[in-house]
């Protein structure tokens, strides 16, 4: 996965719990035995109308040819069937290609208690400063 994200290790954000909990709500993509694209989500268990997404990952090598819209398009669909009207995601304020997609598959950003480059975001999200940009999508 480093070599997904210019190095950056984010392993740590994919335990195995994930996969064993959330495998009806993830989805992987393979092409000639390679991993090309993965998603890991779940359907909220607060919020009965929310699915979330967790985390999402496509190989820079496939990146363009719609392998993210294929996974969140599956996604969509399993909240469709669990009655789920609202899909959240969030990501870094650095990622810009995430924030361009999420935008561009309907996301909006939900406000923040900050700004970062223009961009709302929440700070300290997922821990001290570690601020995320916040999707929402109503479907």
């Amino acid at each position: 996965m480093p070599d997904w994200w210019d190095g950056r290790d984010l392993r740590s954000m994919l335990p195995k719990v994930f996969f064993v909990h959330f495998c009806n709500t993830s989805f992987v993509i393979e092409a000639e035995n390679l991993l090309i694209g993965f998603l890991v989500g779940f359907m909220s268990q607060t919020d009965e109308n929310v699915g979330y997404i967790h985390f999402v990952g496509v190989h820079p090598k496939f990146r363009k040819e719609g392998i993210g819209r294929k996974l969140y398009n599956q996604f969509i669909e399993q909240c469709k069937l669990n009655k789920r009207t609202i899909i959240k995601s969030c990501t870094s304020p650095i990622n810009k290609l995430s924030i361009s997609f999420h935008q561009r598959m309907g996301f909006t950003i939900e406000a923040g208690d900050d700004e970062i480059d223009g961009i709302p975001v929440t700070l300290n999200y997922l821990g001290d400063n570690n601020p995320k940009v916040i999707f929402r999508l109503d479907i």
